[in-house]
């Protein structure tokens, strides 16, 4: 029987509302005051026999994580980790719980929120259908000119918030989203807080006129781990 792992917790002191795995039920498996959240009996093989298991599997790990996580902090995994036998879980908390230990002490009562940068699309200013000749030359080049110049600032824009955001979330982490041109920031912060007041917000806004700015919900830490 192989057993699959979700996330490590601290040992609870009162009972979770475990949720359904892929299958079954998932289950703590504890050493000492440390616990590994799994399910018996699933197979990472016959997950990846099809695109559609696959894409179902990652959703339901997406899932259990995020429900674990509303009841208690957690060290979420990333997809894909399985154990033969809770022997091995056992022996895995145990080698590396001090590791797991410091990383949920870090993670305490936090929450990681992603703020989502969406380019606003350059404007066109000019009507050039109806101009011939030098005129439309002249037109295409202003028109080129401008976007041109609007496609700078926007650039301009993201860096200076990039150093806005690290002068307050040192550990921000960057990257491109993978939609065309979206950047997202994965910040960690107090879940039991507002996360980015509305006056922060507004001033992130105001140095980011040429980008939309939208913030999620809480969200495990995958990235902090």
């Amino acid at each position: 029987m192989s057993y699959y792992v979700y996330a490590f917790l601290y040992l609870p002191e009162s009972c979770l509302a475990l949720p359904k795995g892929m299958e079954r039920e998932v289950e703590l498996i504890s050493y000492q005051n440390i616990a590994a959240v799994a399910e018996a009996n699933v197979h990472i093989t016959e997950i990846q026999e099809t695109e559609e298991k696959l894409l179902q599997a990652v959703l339901t790990h997406d899932r259990v994580v995020k429900e674990i996580f509303r009841q208690t902090s957690i060290l979420p995994l990333r997809f894909g980790n399985a154990f033969t036998t809770v022997e091995n879980i056992i022996n895995d908390l145990q080698n590396n719980q001090q590791k797991y230990l410091r990383v949920l002490n870090k993670l305490k009562q936090q929450a990681e929120y992603t703020v989502t940068f969406t380019p606003v699309s350059i404007p066109s200013t000019l009507e050039i259908s109806e101009v011939r000749g030098k005129a439309y030359l002249l037109a295409k080049k202003q028109q080129f000119q401008k976007q041109q110049a609007f496609q700078t600032e926007q650039n301009q824009q993201w860096g200076n918030i990039c150093q806005l955001i690290l002068k307050n979330y040192p550990k921000a982490v960057f990257k491109d989203s993978t939609e065309e041109k979206t950047k997202q920031v994965h910040l960690l912060a107090n879940r039991d807080s507002e996360f980015i007041n509305n006056q922060e917000l507004l001033s992130w806004q105001t140095e980011c006129s040429y980008w939309q700015i939208t913030v999620s919900e809480q969200l495990p830490p995958y990235h902090f781990v």
